[in-house]
């Protein structure tokens, strides 16, 4: 059984996929109990540690304007203890363990995945409103933390490649704000074009597998 169907079972991927992919979002709590206390600071620190250079601080809801590089896992911490959020991205390049969870998804949907990983200290925010060009399968590994989620009335087409320029062109919601509040185990789908934000409650780790949909179905 792939990743995608063991967090889905019992519902099957057809069912998901008529329902809700590319569609709306869909949570399940305790469904990724596989990967509970996966994504840690032990995690963080071998990742760290190996010289691993695509690594940011961002602060205050936004990326600084260049990524931070190679971080050692003290100032990751310090970072952490400062309020500012520790992000590792395309992260499946830099552990086996996350490369095989990005090689499970590929095998299963046949697109490209990306796999960030966030710690994020308790009351802060990753990043502020925005939204994704891929399919995005949000896992809790540690923590608690309360996603936000604003359904657009027109999501981007498939075969996206790039952000517009303009992030203003999808902002007439349909109906009010979902709040998810997903604890270690949890996981949540959120479509290509849904605008989101998270808070952590506590000291939050998630990772995050985009999938790079060219739209095929299963």
């Amino acid at each position: 059984m792939s990743i995608v169907e063991d967090l889905l079972f019992p519902i099957s991927f057809e069912d998901f996929r008529r329902e809700f992919f590319f569609r709306k979002p869909f949570a399940a709590p305790n469904k990724a109990c596989r990967f509970r206390k996966l994504i840690s600071w032990p995690l963080l620190s071998e990742i760290l540690e190996s010289g691993y250079g695509d690594c940011w601080l961002p602060i205050a809801g936004r990326l600084p304007d260049e990524a931070t590089g190679s971080l050692r896992i003290e100032n990751a911490m310090h970072a952490f203890n400062e309020g500012r959020t520790v992000l590792i991205r395309h992260s499946e390049c830099s552990h086996p363990a996350l490369k095989n969870i990005a090689d499970d998804f590929a095998a299963f949907f046949g697109d490209p995945i990306d796999i960030q990983i966030y710690a994020t200290p308790p009351g802060e925010e990753g990043f502020d409103w925005h939204y994704d060009i891929e399919e995005v399968f949000v896992i809790q590994s540690s923590g608690e933390k309360e996603f936000r989620l604003k359904i657009p009335r027109e999501l981007p087409p498939l075969n996206r490649v790039v952000l517009p320029k303009s992030l203003d062109f999808n902002r007439d919601f349909i109906g009010g704000e979902i709040r998810c509040h997903l604890k270690a185990g949890d996981w949540l789908y959120i479509p290509a074009g849904v605008w989101h934000k998270a808070r952590a409650i506590t000291p939050s780790f998630h990772l995050s597998v985009g999938v790079m949909s060219s739209g095929r179905s299963r």
